[in-house]
């Protein structure tokens, strides 16, 4: 028998106590919490031409709550956040296998601008991260698709 003991979201009132003695009484009566997930990647695996970068990475971004991703130099945290953005397919001989989704739309599929893809989902870096295009382009870019 699972007993939920997650902390409600902001707004949300979860009756822990109710929950465990339900429980305890033998009820299967537990409070959810459901978030709803803005970013959503299933089995993410990219190439930069034979090298693999990222090997089936699965996960789930909430809505509303900060989300870290933390490791080594070299890991693919950067490889991630510009998949979630697109930016990769600005490179040639990049290859991505698996499901990406913004608010329940493949980001990836087939009919999906990459452009609008951009415009909703932005990205600061903590270093400058130009596209591969010249100093000129990369300054007007902004300018261009807006």
């Amino acid at each position: 028998m699972a007993i939920n003991l997650r902390p409600a979201q902001t707004g949300q009132r979860m009756d822990t106590e109710r929950t465990l003695n339900n429980a305890a009484a033998g009820s299967t009566t537990t409070t959810e919490v459901t978030e709803e997930i803005a970013v959503s990647i299933e089995d993410l695996s990219l190439w930069y031409g034979q090298k693999r970068a990222l090997t089936n990475v699965s996960m789930k971004i909430a809505v509303n709550k900060v989300t870290a991703l933390i490791g080594p130099s070299g890991c693919g945290k950067s490889t991630l956040l510009r998949s979630v953005n697109r930016m990769n397919d600005l490179i040639p001989g990049v290859r991505i296998e698996g499901k990406m989704f913004y608010h329940d739309i493949d980001i990836y599929g087939q009919n999906i601008d990459p452009v609008e893809v951009r415009r909703r989902i932005g990205m600061v870096f903590q270093k400058p991260n130009p596209f591969p295009k010249s100093i000129r382009d990369n300054v007007a870019f902004g300018a261009k698709v807006n």
